[in-house]
């Protein structure tokens, strides 16, 4: 059985969906958006939209890495500056600066209410895909009433109650997984960060971008769920269970699962498996679009460079022209 197989519990808004419980995710890389979204059927509501990301700190000491979500690296440190003190004219700031990168897109699919899909599209190729487990009681499209107007309404889908009932596909999934035994588990409710033994780490030239995703990866899922895992009785526990496949880059996975156990003195009684997160990954597609984006990125970047020379420049210039000014005649 395939760690794939039956990879949520798309029910589409209360019906069940033979088709989506063992839909292939790994099938989806490098299809178009819109595959992707005829492929998930009438369980998923979808919304496109652009990608971006993040410049808000630049200096001379900025550069660039093929980092899909944190391009911009910098080697400085920002000193605290007093308050009423003149800025630091060698330091560019903006919290709200962004690159948007034309070449990536993203669809963003709500599935029945299990779960929720996000993938990275470039050149409209998929290359990502995000699944995270909402396990909602309910999901339902409510109208906003701040937001909307009587010509514009905006509706959102309202994710209500927590659903802790283990289901067939998180079963068949731990299954699926327990068959390839290349899992580990992390430390108790915490995201293990030393842990790459046991998912038998890719070598060469996707290694480090492996490992970075598996730093950020864990069972860290819908927010409220989160929460009530957290809040179990003094008798009962959990822990995160990760488990990687990197047989093949083009078709990378990685699954996250809380398990919910009773400790025991010689082995723990595991009560329930709830899926969290899963990934999947084109890597030597998502790393060609990181270096895709990095031309423009340089030019916004050397751009912003530019205007701080311009600054310290003035600020050099105005300062020896006061200098001048008080020194006449002396």
């Amino acid at each position: 059985m395939k760690s794939w197989i039956v990879a949520a519990a798309l029910t589409a808004w209360g019906a069940p969906s033979a088709h989506a419980q063992a839909f292939d995710w790994p099938a989806q890389l490098t299809v178009s958006t819109a595959v992707f979204e005829a492929s998930l059927g009438s369980s998923a509501k979808c919304t496109r939209g652009g990608f971006s990301v993040p410049v808000k700190f630049v200096d001379a000491t900025t550069s660039l890495a093929p980092d899909l979500f944190d391009p911009v690296k910098n080697t400085s440190f920002k000193q605290y500056r007093p308050i009423n003190s003149d800025p630091d004219l060698t330091i560019d700031e903006d919290d709200e600066r962004r690159y948007v990168v034309e070449q990536i897109t993203t669809i963003h699919c709500t599935i029945g209410r299990e779960a929720s899909a996000t993938a990275y599209a470039f050149q409209d190729h998929i290359f990502r895909i995000t699944l995270v487990f909402d396990r909602c009681n309910t999901r339902e499209e409510r109208k906003d009433r701040f937001l909307s107007t009587a010509t514009s309404p905006f509706v959102y889908l309202a994710c209500d109650g927590i659903d802790m009932t283990e289901k067939d596909f998180d079963t068949s999934l731990f299954q699926a997984i327990k068959v390839r035994n290349t899992y580990g588990y992390t430390k108790q409710g915490k995201p293990g960060l030393m842990d790459f033994e046991w998912s038998k780490t890719i070598r060469g030239e996707f290694e480090s971008a492996e490992r970075e995703i598996i730093i950020g990866f864990g069972c860290s899922g819908r927010n409220e769920f989160d929460s009530q895992v957290s809040r179990r009785s003094e008798e009962e526990a959990f822990r995160c269970l990760i488990d990687v496949d990197n047989a093949d880059p083009r078709r990378w996975s990685a699954t996250a699962m809380y398990e919910l156990f009773r400790p025991g003195l010689l082995s723990n009684d595991v009560t329930t498996r709830l899926t969290a997160r899963r990934l999947f990954v084109d890597m030597p597609s998502e790393r060609a679009a990181a270096q895709a984006m990095l031309p423009g990125l340089q030019n916004m970047v050397n751009d912003i460079k530019a205007q701080i020379e311009n600054r310290v420049a003035t600020k050099v210039l105005d300062e020896k022209a006061v200098s001048n000014i008080l020194g006449a005649g002396n």
